[in-house]
């Protein structure tokens, strides 16, 4: 009991140093769906415990580019069919607010399944598919003008997602695909000429595919607490591009292709039915340039769950 304790708030005391170290010099966090998707990480809802399934909360907090503040709260839940084959639904109501205006609304819904395809005593391996849904197209305003991505509460594609995911005793790995199928309505243009400014124009832009490849450790104990800790690494495949308003010449939007590498971690408590957590991550490394406006200097949430 008392090595647990000592584990755990240890956790959190690296957590804080980490991000005291990283809070300034971070340049992004890109999780466009894929990251958190059904068994992508680990899921209480496929765990050992026999339900129907999982119904969360999850109030959230993001600090994206230029100091802009994003609040959600998300509506999960979790059902599934003999433990068999698990679906999932994911709907955000995102609002978020900065030096060029605000912008709220319901964001994209995540639908997933995922399936069991081999288990033993040590080791497990889920398949999973789904699509993100969006709800807006991406284009939202605030007193008749376009807004950068970072203050959109959609991304405004429709995106196939699709993966695996393997759990050797407490650890899990596990990959996904991200690939959008339509592309959204932005008019966004930078009017700052220098090519340092954060915000990218995103006029008629396409975004390329991303590659999520996760590494996690979870460690439950007997009192019903657990806490987990991991890597996600998130390749951008392709430079993204936008159409010039001025020449109508679609650009390639210079190094928004790359990699982001992000730290995370969470903690949770079980009461009976009932689930209490909250969940952390930043990024230590990331591509220089984010158009999609999924750059997060530090992303925080809490939630509850309860098993049904």
């Amino acid at each position: 009991m008392k090595i647990f304790y000592l584990e755990r708030y240890s956790l959190l005391i690296l957590f804080s140093l980490l991000l005291s170290t990283q809070i300034v010099q971070a340049q992004g966090c890109s999780d466009a769906g894929v990251c958190s998707i059904g068994p992508m990480t680990h899921n209480n809802a496929m765990g050992d415990d026999v339900s129907n399934g999982e119904f969360r909360l999850k109030p959230t907090y993001s600090l994206g580019e230029k100091q802009t503040h994003i609040i959600g709260l998300q509506m999960e839940a979790d059902y599934n069919i003999n433990q068999a084959v698990y679906f999932q639904f994911v709907m955000p109501y995102i609002v978020s607010t900065g030096e060029l205006g605000t912008a709220a609304g319901l964001g994209d819904i995540t639908l997933s399944v995922s399936v069991p395809v081999f288990k033993s005593d040590k080791v497990s391996a889920t398949l999973f598919g789904g699509a993100k849904i969006p709800l807006q197209d991406g284009n939202l305003m605030d007193n008749g003008l376009a807004l950068p991505m970072a203050y959109q509460p959609s991304l405004g594609t429709f995106d196939a997602l699709g993966g695996i995911a393997v759990n050797v005793n407490k650890f899990l790995f596990s990959v996904g695909y991200q690939h959008p199928l339509t592309q959204n309505s932005s008019t966004y243009v930078q009017t700052d000429p220098s090519p340092d400014a954060k915000f990218k124009t995103t006029n008629g832009y396409e975004r390329m595919p991303d590659l999520a490849i996760r590494a996690e450790y979870k460690k439950p104990s007997a009192d019903k607490w657990s806490w987990k800790t991991g890597l996600l690494g998130i390749y951008h495949i392709g430079e993204d591009t936008y159409i010039n308003p001025e020449t109508d010449e679609r650009k390639n939007i210079e190094n928004s292709s790359g990699l982001t590498l992000n730290i995370t971690g969470g903690i949770s408590r079980t009461f009976d039915k009932y689930t209490l957590g909250s969940d952390l991550g930043f990024p230590v490394m990331a591509r220089e340039a984010r158009p999609d406006g999924l750059t997060r200097t530090v992303a925080l949430s809490v939630w509850i769950g309860w098993k049904f």
